[in-house]
Order: C-alpha cells, then sequence, then structure tokens
C-alpha cells in the first residue's frame, strides 16, 4: 500500500511538472493581437501586415493587425506593459521605442517592460540634394555647409524620427551647418525639396528612387548595410567614410516582459520562417525595407540599450525637442 502511494505521488509530480510544458506546447489557442504605433498605409502598417499573414498560417490562429496611432507613438506602446505576458499581444517596435523616452515623460520603461522577439525589418533611406547644389557626395555636403553656413536646409518630417537623427547625427558628427525645417511627415515637405526651396532631404528608398531616377533629386548615399540593385552607383554611408553617422530603423516584433520563454522561442521561429517567404521578401522591398541578419532576442536586447544610449545622448547634445 504505502509503495502504491509513494508511486501515486510521484505520478502526480511528473504530471504537474509537464504541464508547463504542455501548456507552452498548446500555445497559441486563440487569435493574436499585433499592435502598431503609426496609422494605417504608413511603412510600419506594410511591415506588420507583410508578417502577420505567413505568422498566422504558421501559428495556426488569427494575427490581428491593429494601427493605433497617437502620443507620439506611446498610445499602442504604453498598452503592453498592461497586457497579460501571455504571447497574445505584440508591438511592432521601431527606432522610436528607444528615442521617444527621451524627448516625454511615458508611462513605461522601454527597456525593462518589453521582451524583443524578432527583428524582422531595417528602413533603407537615401541622402539626396536638389541637382541644383554642385554637391555630388556625401564629404561635398559636410564641406558646403562649413562654408555655407545657413545656405542648407534639410526636410525633417518630425523630430525623432530617423531622418530627423539621421541629419542631426551626421551634423553633430562632423559640425557643419545644416537647418532643420519641420513637416508633419515627409509628403508636406517634398514640393519644398524639389522646387529647391530645401535643399536636403534622407528619404525611403522607394521614393528616393523615384525622384532620383527621374532626374529631379541627386543621390548621394544610402542609409543601408548593401547598395541598391536600383541605384548600384550610390554607396552606402560606410563606404563613403560615415559609417559612424549612420542611423539603423529596425523593426522589431515585441511582447511585455515576462512572457513564457518557449512562447518567446515558438514566436521567434515564425518570425524567421516568415521572412524566408518570397512574397514576404518582397512586401518588404516594395516598402523600402531590407531582410535584416538573424539576430536572437538576446542580441535585439543589446542593441535597443545600445540605441537608447547613442541616441539619448545625440537628443542631449543636439537639444532635440518633441513635436509641439
Amino acid at each position: 500500500m504505502k509503495q502504491l502511494t509513494r508511486r501515486t505521488a510521484l505520478a502526480a509530480g511528473m504530471a504537474l511538472a509537464a504541464a508547463p510544458r504542455a501548456g507552452a506546447q498548446a500555445w497559441p489557442s486563440k487569435p493574436s493581437r499585433l499592435l502598431v504605433p503609426y496609422p494605417v498605409g504608413g511603412i510600419v502598417d506594410i511591415v506588420s501586415r507583410a508578417l502577420a499573414d505567413p505568422m498566422q498560417a504558421d501559428l495556426g490562429q488569427p494575427v490581428i493587425v491593429e494601427p493605433k496611432p497617437g502620443g507620439n507613438s506611446t498610445l499602442a506602446t504604453a498598452m503592453i506593459p498592461q497586457a497579460p505576458a501571455d504571447g497574445y499581444t505584440w508591438l511592432m517596435t521601431t527606432l522610436s521605442h528607444v528615442v521617444v523616452p527621451h524627448l516625454q515623460p511615458v508611462p513605461y520603461d522601454a527597456l525593462t517592460d518589453f521582451q524583443p522577439v524578432a527583428l524582422v525589418a531595417i528602413a533603407t533611406s537615401v541622402a539626396v540634394v536638389n541637382p541644383e547644389l554642385p554637391i555630388r557626395t556625401l564629404k561635398e555636403l559636410v564641406e558646403y555647409g562649413k562654408a555655407n553656413p545657413g545656405k542648407l536646409n534639410y526636410l525633417n518630417p518630425g523630430n525623432g524620427s530617423s531622418i530627423h537623427l539621421s541629419a542631426e547625427l551626421l551634423k553633430n558628427q562632423y559640425k557643419f551647418d545644416m537647418i532643420s525645417v519641420p513637416y508633419r511627415g515627409i509628403p508636406p515637405g517634398m514640393t519644398d525639396l524639389l522646387e529647391g526651396r530645401l535643399q536636403v532631404g534622407l528619404l525611403p528608398g522607394p521614393l528616393a528612387i523615384q525622384h532620383v531616377m527621374s532626374g529631379k533629386l541627386r543621390a548621394l548615399a544610402v542609409l543601408a548595410d548593401k547598395r541598391l540593385p536600383t541605384l548600384p552607383d550610390v554607396p552606402t554611408f560606410a563606404e563613403a567614410g560615415f559609417a559612424n553617422a549612420q542611423v539603423m530603423s529596425w523593426y522589431v516584433i515585441s511582447v511585455r516582459t515576462g512572457t513564457p520563454a518557449p512562447i518567446v522561442d515558438r514566436l521567434h521561429a515564425s518570425a524567421m520562417k516568415a521572412l524566408q517567404n518570397e512574397d514576404t521578401q518582397g512586401r518588404l522591398t516594395r516598402a523600402g525595407c531590407e531582410v535584416p541578419t538573424p539576430r536572437s532576442p538576446a542580441d535585439i536586447l543589446t542593441m535597443w540599450r545600445a540605441d537608447y544610449a547613442r541616441y539619448g545622448q545625440l537628443v542631449k547634445d543636439a537639444g532635440i525637442k518633441a513635436d509641439g
């Protein structure tokens, strides 16, 4: 009888130990939400949908993309620490995640409240100038700005954006004069850039390529890890000798800190599988993004911490303020 009791107790213990693994294996058992901090139709929304479609096919449950713009990206972001740590609420996290806390108060800790899952895209941008200027390289841009203070104006689509940070980092690193002209997004400033009232822009790849090919703008360098196939003669920032002025605009799926590791691992694997899909790759390329070299969640967190420190210092040095 005692031997039977011990066996029963042992069996019960083994069942309890297996329960967490069984629960993790059963995930997901319902739809997941992918929160997007920016409006429908923008690049963050496009990237989110490009990943959501193949991931829901892989996971066997719907992935519902929910754009929730507002608060300079903080409206959607603040929802993650309030959600259960069960892997059913995701965030498409962008560079603003580690920049906005330096610009305004936020109701979360960008580094400790969020668990990065997968790096899914890197945006490509092209530094361009109006072709009326005698500038053909980044080096010539810097030299022109030093020799002609007050003569260079650049399109700033929003304080704290990757484009704004790229321009300010370039100025800060190389000590030349280039004036920020703020707009609410890129489209409102394009007419001024094309007609010469602005001299410099850092534009998303597809938009820049369109105007470079037509001769309305001149490309100086590409903010990317490699040259664009459509602009094979245009060097990257690193090739042009300006690697330390390059801002990488990344897109990372994240969840709430405390989400069980097996769920994070399952999500990571699903995202990596989605990035091998030709349709997903095509959608990202058309949106002006590169498919990144895979990084583990731990590596992504290291990247976040480095960018948080780097851009926090830039915000301080350049006196960058939140949009009013």
